[in-house]
């Protein structure tokens, strides 16, 4: 938190007789404490921190508008596609992890794709996330969050054939922005909350599972 002093300047102009001039009276008084941004809103756009504290309303609209052919799947993914399912303990180890998108919108109502892999690596302190195979690869940097059951994912979109991305808030085109929460032991859901890709009528939904003793 950072504090600012505010000067609140009265000039107290007394005039007696032609030879004396004006004189100021300066009083300068304490302000309100501004408090500033940290952690993830720090980096985060207006545009994706509004859409990263609504993720939640958004995610049950668009459950509610799945074509009723499309229920059974949607009680099948549970919880991956329970708004409420968030615990505690958010963290994620370092390492591989089997990536399963889901898809919400449209006219199936609820697609779900194979399995591509993510990894989760620290670098300088601080934990990074890169998906390594599919189509779509964001990547970008875990923050955590004041609420304490959910991480937040700033990053980029890279094009398969790039070599790299550029960093998030550069490009607008290509930001990514997600809540991670873990919804299950050594599960994690990664909702993005925006992908310009898909616009709004799509919502895309990651499950993350740890690679363990080289599975696939």
């Amino acid at each position: 938190m950072r504090w600012f002093l505010v000067g609140v300047v009265t000039l107290s102009v007394v005039l007696a007789g032609c030879t004396t001039g004006p004189k100021a009276v300066v009083t300068v008084a304490a302000g309100a404490p501004v408090e500033q941004p940290t952690g993830w809103r720090a980096t985060a756009t207006a545009d994706d921190q509004m859409r990263i504290e609504g993720l939640g309303d958004r995610m049950q609209r668009m459950l509610a508008a799945v074509p009723a052919g499309a229920r059974a799947r949607v009680a099948a993914e549970r919880p991956l596609l329970d708004p409420k399912s968030g615990l505690d303990a958010p963290a994620l180890s370092p390492g591989s992890y089997q990536c399963r998108l889901v898809r919400i919108g449209g006219r199936r109502g609820v697609v779900s794709y194979k399995s591509d892999f993510c990894y989760i690596a620290m670098v300088d302190g601080k934990q990074s996330f890169t998906k390594q195979t599919g189509t779509q690869l964001p990547g970008g940097w875990l923050f955590d969050d004041d609420k304490g059951k959910r991480l937040i994912f700033l990053g980029t979109l890279r094009p398969q054939q790039a070599a790299s991305a550029p960093p998030y808030g550069e490009e607008r085109q290509r930001d990514v922005a997600a809540v991670i929460e873990r919804i299950a032991p050594f599960r994690w859901r990664m909702a993005l909350v925006k992908n310009d890709g898909q616009g709004d009528q799509m919502l895309d939904i990651y499950e993350l599972i740890p690679v363990v003793n080289g599975s696939s």
